[in-house]
């Protein structure tokens, strides 16, 4: 329970609930995030007594206790160890019980906090994701100030993305679904990690419609074992799609040749993510014309402990209408190159590896289209196990905007389609940075960028209208930088290596930066921020290409990022005026995901 507000509540034998709230307050454990919950559900034997617990979440509690009349009170503790809480007085109440009751199968708590809570010991819930930890004891606690201890089974946790309410949108009477689905896989047994690709020839739809929302479909049993879908285009597709379709292979090494320029995204799913519904005047064009006529879907398997028991049909079902929208969505990737030339030194505790979307690659994609601006209006960032924060940032001139999206407690398990608080509009000449942030302090050597679970990645799927046939906009470091870092006094392009080598001095002559690295180095400090600054002053390799895999701006190079000069401040919400108006929008906020809650139960 580190970093942790915690909000405890029991059923006592007179069936009337029981709450506290509690702040455990303990730094440097990144392991936890802040939280929110909504409701706890636990066996109808045990759930005398329930403790959630928030980690580095934003919550002072409340003072209540129940008294005879059955009324719900909370009580606010703090901690600053993985021991009992300290009760922490009656000074702050800022939970509002919504429901309390029990039933013979479940516990259920639901109740209301503002976002923002101005407290040295308490935390804020953060857009992005947050973790919920709860736990339960099977008897009542001996006093209202009480928390038994839960043992080392009665726990368990969950991500969420609070601030995200998922609503379900009524779907119109046309609509049909396409489901794109594996069939029988068997997951090899002899390694971690598995990318699985299918050809999939899209059917005759009757004519065009729009794709307005997708969901997964997971073999039960298997959620465990899936771990993300990406949906791909080609930008030349196959020209016997029927001899392609339900085609199967190891994807970019034991694929066919043709599905080599199916790298455009159509769309993606990660595990903990559910259903993603696109806003009502807005759809993603399926079946006219010019539209794609093949895909194919990338699944990764996620297979720590190698079984070859896993046999899998899961996949994606997409819902479609010919009730068409008013704009036509599309899907900006915004990455570093998924390849060896992302390098995360080992031993850090924060290295960020910063995408830039070049303001001139966006604007020509704009310019080609005609588009004055880009409304974006969700995100789905991605990177992998080191992964801790994902910031999407944007740019206008020397001055930074407030972040597109941002999350700061980035989950590997708990990836999702996110929508925008607000659509955000992209100008022309306007330029985007998709930063990660990783701690490696548990590895011991260089971490890569690449398809395997132990690699990272740093992407970004912007989805957006009006649609642009740019479809990729990344760049990262030359290899040069690292080379200079790693005591190479001179360095030239090698074609044959296709990579910079040293020149200089002669026990580097002909190296690479990888052939540096794989005979070992030394780590220091001053050499990962050696690695780090690359990120922000190397000279760049640039990709900026649209839906046939054609160059849409610049030679592939770029010369380092420009400075940016006023980086984005956010405002105080703990003072003055930004303070009450943070509480006006907490407390409406609150309002509606309270009604939202009683309507789900």
């Amino acid at each position: 329970m580190p970093g942790s507000d915690i909000f405890a509540g029991y059923v006592g034998d007179d069936g009337q609930p029981y709450f506290h709230v509690s702040n455990v307050f303990i730094r440097n454990n990144f392991n936890v995030a802040e939280a929110i919950g909504r409701m706890i559900k636990g066996s109808s034997t045990v759930n005398k007594m329930l403790v959630l617990l928030y980690p580095n979440g934003n919550m002072p509690g409340s003072d209540y206790h129940v008294g005879d009349d059955g009324e719900p009170y909370f009580h606010d503790f703090y901690a600053e160890a993985q021991e009992h809480p300290v009760y922490d007085g009656d000074s702050n109440q800022n939970y509002y019980d919504v429901l309390a009751t029990e039933n013979d199968t479940h516990t259920i708590v639901c109740f209301t906090r503002r976002i923002v809570l101005c407290d040295s010991n308490d935390k804020t819930v953060n857009n992005g994701t947050n973790r919920v930890i709860w736990a339960w004891h099977a008897d009542d606690p001996t006093d209202e100030r009480s928390l038994l201890y839960h043992g080392a089974t009665n726990r368990g946790s969950r991500s969420l993305q609070i601030l995200y309410p998922r609503t379900e949108q009524a779907l119109p009477d046309d609509v049909q679904t396409l489901e794109l689905l594996n069939v029988n896989y068997s997951v090899p047994g002899n390694r971690h990690t598995t990318y699985l690709c299918r050809g999939i020839k899209i059917p005759d739809l009757g004519g065009k419609k729009h794709l307005i929302r997708w969901e997964p479909v997971i073999q039960p049993g298997n959620e465990g074992a899936v771990h993300h879908f990406v949906l791909y285009t080609c930008g030349q597709e196959p020209a016997d799609l029927d001899a392609h379709d339900g085609q199967e292979g190891i994807c970019y090494s034991n694929m066919p040749d043709e599905w080599y320029h199916c790298t455009i995204t159509l769309l993606a799913w990660a595990i903990g993510g559910t259903g993603f519904n696109l806003p009502q005047n807005a759809g993603i064009s399926i079946g006219d014309t010019n539209d794609p006529k093949f895909l194919m879907l990338e699944t990764h398997y996620d297979n720590p402990d190698m079984r070859d028991d896993i046999v899998d049909s899961s996949g994606l079902r997409l819902y479609l209408t010919s009730t068409l929208r008013t704009n036509e969505v599309g899907v900006l990737q915004v990455a570093v190159e998924v390849r060896q030339s992302q390098k995360i030194p080992p031993g850090s505790a924060s290295h960020t590896t910063v995408a830039h979307c070049y303001s001139e690659c966006l604007q020509q994609g704009m310019e080609d289209v005609s588009a004055s601006a880009l409304n974006v209006f969700a995100a789905f960032p991605h990177a992998h196990l080191a992964g801790r924060t994902v910031n999407i940032r944007h740019v206008r001139g020397a001055n930074e905007l407030q972040e597109i999206f941002k999350d700061e407690f980035y989950d590997f398990n708990y990836q999702e389609t996110v929508p925008l608080e607000e659509t955000r509009q992209v100008l022309p000449g306007d330029s985007i940075l998709m930063e990660c942030t990783y701690d490696t302090t548990d590895r011991s050597d260089v971490t890569y960028g690449g398809l395997a679970t132990a690699n990272e990645m740093c992407i970004a799927w912007l989805l957006y209208y009006p649609k642009m046939a740019l479809t990729r906009c990344e760049s990262w470091p030359m290899s040069d930088w690292y080379l200079t870092s790693l005591s190479a006094t001179s360095t030239e392009y090698s074609a044959d290596k296709q990579d910079f080598i040293a020149t200089a001095p002669a026990n580097l002559v002909n190296l690479t930066a990888d052939e540096i690295l794989s005979s070992g180095v030394t780590w220091t400090d001053e050499l990962r921020a050696a690695f780090q600054r690359g990120e922000t002053q190397a000279a760049r390799f640039e990709l900026c290409a649209d839906n046939s895999n054609n160059i849409v701006h610049g030679d592939g190079t770029r010369p380092a990022p420009p400075v940016i000069e006023f980086p984005w401040v956010s405002a105080d919400e703990c003072s003055g005026s930004d303070a009450a108006a943070a509480n006006i929008a907490a407390n409406l906020l609150m309002l509606v995901m309270a009604y939202i809650i009683m309507k789900v139960m």
